[in-house]
Formats: C-alpha cells, sequence, structure tokens
C-alpha cells in the first residue's frame, strides 16, 4: 500500500523474556474499515476488542483492538495489517528513586530507535483510569514519510509502572491513531504485582506489628480476623479490584458475638455504636482503624467482617495491621516531609535543617504534656516532573496520586507522610489549608491511595506554630479518631483523644 510503513519491534530490556504468542484477530467489518479509510465521514471512529488477556508479571490486563496483528511477550506489540498503526503496552516493577517521566523517555527512545528520525516532546500529564501519568508527544520519520504519536507513563501502585505508546503515519494519526490510544486506556486493567518483598521487609522490620494480607475475598465471605492477648489495635485496608470502587463495611461483630456496625447499603440503614455515618471508602480502597474510644478495647479471639463494593466485585486484598503492647510509655512518630513547592526554602538544605529543627520544637511543645513527641523527620525533595504536577493539588482528582507519589519518594514506611504544596483547592472552589488523603490512612503499605496528609505552604509561611497545630489536627483525622470537635473549631488535643493517638501503628515506643 501507498505511503505504508512498518518496522521491526523491538524488546524492551526491562521485560522478562517469555515465549511469543502471535495472534491475528477477526477482522473490523467493512463499514468500519472504509470509515478509517475515510476519517471525515466519523470524527470518533469506534472500536471492537477482543477478550481480556492478563499479563501477570506484567501487573496489568487488557483487551486487544480486532483486526489488529497481536504479539504477547511479557509486554504487547499490537499493529494495524495495513501497518499505519502501531501500539506497545509495557508494565513492571518501578525501581527505587526511578523517575517515571525519565522511564517513559527510555522506553519510547528504545521503540523508536530503528526510525530515521524521532523526537519526543513533553505534553503534561493524561489520567488511565483516572490515575495521573506523564505524557510525550512523538513526531518522527520513517524511510521519507512523517509519522506522529503519544507516549503515556504512570504508576498504578508506589513500586510499578505502566508505559503505552500509540505511533501512525502522520495522515492517520488525528483520523484514527489517536482514537486508538483514547480507546485503549479504557480498556486497561491494573493489578498490584510486586509487593511482597516490601511486605515481608515491614514485618521484620517493626516486632511490635504483625501484617498480614488476604487475598480474593468474596464479598459475601464472613472475615474473620484472630486476635491475640496483648494486641492493643488493627488497621485494616479493604481493597477492590477497581481503583475507582466504593468499598464498605456492612457488619462488625467483636469477639463476644456482639454487633457494634451493621449497615445495609440498599436501604442505607444503620446501626452502629462506632459511627454516626457509613463507613464507606472511595479510591477502592476501605480503612478501619480500631478501638475507635476509650469504650471499646481489643479483647482476644474472633472479631468477624462484612465488607461490600459497588461494583459488585470481589476483594482484591484485604490487609491488616496488629499492633502489640501496652503503649504505656512515650509514644513517638515520624515524618517524612515532602515538598513540592517553588519555595527557595525548600531547596536549600540549610534552610531545610533549620526549618525542621523550628517544626520539632513546635510539636513537642503541643505533644510533650501528652507524653507524645516527634520521632525522626525525613525530607525528600519532589522530581522536577513530580513537582510541575503536583504544585497545585486538586482535592478530589489528584489527592490519592499525590499520596502514590510520596510513597514512592520515602524510605521510612511507618511515618506520617506529609506533602507541602503551593496551593490546595476542591469542586466548590475553596482552597483549604490542609487535607487527609484519608480517614483513617493506611500506613505500611505502597498500595494506598490514603497513606499521607497535605498541606498549603502559603497558609503557614512564617507561622511553624500554626503549622504544628494543623498537622497535629490532620494527623488525628489521619489516624481515624473521633476528636468530636464542633464544626470551624480547631482540634483539642486532650487526654482522652492522645489515649487512642497513641495506639495506632504509626506510633511506637520512644524509649
Amino acid at each position: 500500500m501507498a505511503g505504508a510503513w512498518f518496522r521491526v519491534r523491538f524488546w524492551c530490556k526491562m521485560r522478562p523474556s517469555y515465549a511469543t504468542l502471535s495472534i491475528k484477530l477477526e477482522p473490523m467489518p467493512e463499514n468500519e474499515s472504509q470509515n478509517a479509510a475515510q476519517p471525515s465521514q466519523r470524527a470518533k471512529p469506534q472500536f471492537r476488542f477482543g477478550a481480556e488477556i492478563e499479563l501477570e508479571e506484567a501487573g496489568f490486563s487488557f483487551q486487544p483492538i480486532s483486526g489488529f496483528e497481536l504479539e504477547v511477550d511479557g509486554s504487547v506489540y499490537m499493529y494495524s495489517e495495513d501497518g499505519n498503526l502501531e501500539v506497545s503496552l509495557v508494565g513492571g516493577m518501578l525501581g527505587e528513586q526511578t523517575s517515571i517521566a525519565d522511564l517513559n523517555d527510555e522506553l519510547a527512545g528504545e521503540f523508536m530507535e530503528n526510525f530515521d528520525e524521532f523526537h519526543l516532546t513533553e505534553a503534561g500529564t493524561d489520567t488511565i483510569q483516572d490515575i495521573t501519568g506523564f505524557l510525550n508527544q512523538i513526531r518522527f520519520t520513517n524511510t521519507g514519510e512523517e509519522g506522529r504519536g503519544c507516549a503515556l507513563i504512570c504508576s498504578p501502585y508506589v513500586n510499578q509502572y505502566f508505559f503505552i505508546l500509540v505511533i501512525s503515519s502522520a495522515e492517520h494519526w488525528e483520523a484514527r491513531g489517536e482514537a486508538v490510544y483514547q480507546a485503549l486506556k479504557s480498556r486497561i486493567r491494573f493489578y498490584p504485582q510486586f509487593r511482597e518483598q516490601e511486605e515481608e521487609t515491614s514485618e521484620d522490620a517493626y516486632p511490635d506489628l504483625t501484617i498480614e494480607s488476604f487475598r480474593d475475598i468474596d464479598p459475601e465471605d464472613n472475615f474473620l480476623l484472630h486476635i491475640e492477648k496483648g494486641d492493643t489495635s488493627l488497621l485494616l485496608a479493604a481493597r477492590s479490584q477497581d481503583p475507582q470502587d466504593e468499598v464498605w463495611l456492612t457488619r462488625i461483630t467483636t469477639s463476644d458475638n456482639r454487633p457494634i456496625y451493621q449497615f445495609d447499603p440498599e436501604s442505607n440503614a444503620l446501626q452502629s455504636s462506632l459511627s454516626v455515618q457509613p463507613l464507606i471508602g472511595v479510591h477502592g480502597e476501605l480503612c478501619f482503624f480500631f478501638p475507635r474510644d476509650t469504650q471499646e478495647t481489643l479483647q482476644p479471639g474472633d472479631y468477624q467482617f462484612g465488607f461490600g463494593a459497588r461494583s459488585g466485585l470481589p476483594l482484591e486484598e484485604i490487609q491488616v495491621i496488629i499492633r502489640t503492647g501496652r503503649a504505656l510509655e512515650q509514644q513517638a512518630f515520624d515524618l517524612n516531609l515532602w515538598f513540592a513547592c517553588a519555595d527557595p526554602l525548600f531547596g536549600d538544605e540549610v534552610q531545610i535543617a533549620a526549618f525542621t529543627s523550628d517544626l520539632r520544637e513546635a510539636l513537642q511543645q503541643r505533644l510533650s504534656p501528652l507524653n507524645l513527641v516527634p520521632g525522626k523527620i525525613d525530607c525528600v525533595q519532589a522530581a522536577p516532573d513530580e513537582l510541575t504536577a503536583f504544585t497545585e493539588v486538586h482535592v478530589e482528582t489528584d489527592l490519592a496520586d499525590a499520596s502514590y507519589m510520596i510513597s514512592e519518594s520515602v524510605g521510612n514506611m511507618r511515618a506520617l507522610n506529609v506533602g507541602i504544596v503551593s496551593s490546595l483547592t476542591n469542586d466548590t472552589g475553596a482552597a483549604p489549608k490542609a487535607v487527609c488523603a484519608g480517614s483513617p490512612g493506611m500506613i505500611l503499605t505502597s498500595a494506598s491511595p490514603h497513606a499521607c496528609i497535605l498541606l498549603a505552604w502559603p497558609a503557614f509561611e512564617g507561622d511553624l506554630a500554626l503549622l504544628a497545630n494543623q498537622l497535629i489536627e490532620q494527623m488525628v483525622i489521619f489516624s481515624g479518631i473521633d476528636a468530636q470537635q464542633a464544626p470551624g473549631q480547631p482540634l483539642t488535643l486532650n487526654r482522652e483523644v492522645a489515649w487512642r493517638l497513641r495506639r495506632h501503628p504509626l506510633f511506637y515506643n520512644a524509649d
């Protein structure tokens, strides 16, 4: 066919090696092929897709486009029969301190290396399954023909990446190539495949914590959690297979068979001694901390839980962190400070050292009367690509992504992740001073979208006492503790609230 181009496919050096599977899917209907050849007749071409294919080791599944040749070899390569359009899908483990923006350039460069000439241009961000990623626009020439395309990379889970590249001849890009890119994004599903080693390491690192994971839980199942004598508190996260799902608790029964929480999602009826509102989580995860007040303590025996999800899908995972010990000694908590703010203060090591020292003093003044103290404070500067993407954070759309990004950047997992950004905004147009990604947030796991709080730096610049107060207030919310303050009133951190707070797995014995 005149003007068509084709090339030898590349094999990314970061992929595992598998035997190649070549598949020819059924062709598109004749009228659809004609529409593809005449883009003016259909501005948004429609595509048919084959059955879902899962690449377990790559951490994703996809549906191939009917009529495209398909090769699967630990990654995915598709191309149209006429050679005018190519697709690459790659997933894998993301190494520590690896910038996904740099990895986007590297993977796109490897794919394009056999072309005569190509140029990558940063094009901001785009989303795939509501996960924000970094986008490159591609322009190239090959055997005298011009071409266009795009490459998107994201991190669906903290230590995992996914890469999609679509290119076509220039004359086919606007009519068909870009539509293929958009259509494929809706046919991708992600699976957390690279967490086991990290979880085992966390278990060994914290002797007062027991960390357990349970997979593939049917919502109709009765989930039993055994509590031993000496266990102080539990923190659990129930995760859906869909990262945009809503997940809820339907029942909790204590070890002496007392129902303390019952919720019927169909009628919205709630009977609970724990909460006046149903316990519902967004972004595919529900987090729950217990005990939530001084009236209940964790007792030995089997606690029973029921869960549900709006999607009706089985739960992919329930992760539980159980803390053991009486927590009578002085309790400490660590901080990871992630600076995604253009203030010169956060680009100078001397000024950052002075900032953390003053913040520690402000926190100690507030917490030491309650036998609580700040522990280790680590500081991380956001990478340039992260700074661009997260300097301004929209609460409803960006908060979960910020949580993932911070977790990717820090080394201390038993710490409160605090992002300091230039501004926060929400759907109402308000500009909150601080927000919490989860209530309660889930710590010690890279897969949680609920693992940070964010502070808008201009609201606190020059007043670290105010910053310390707001950080403590958000930490209480993060820990899932009902402080019972009046709406619009500052938190009163009294001994009862501190009693509950000090038992959270975020805290540890300071001595």
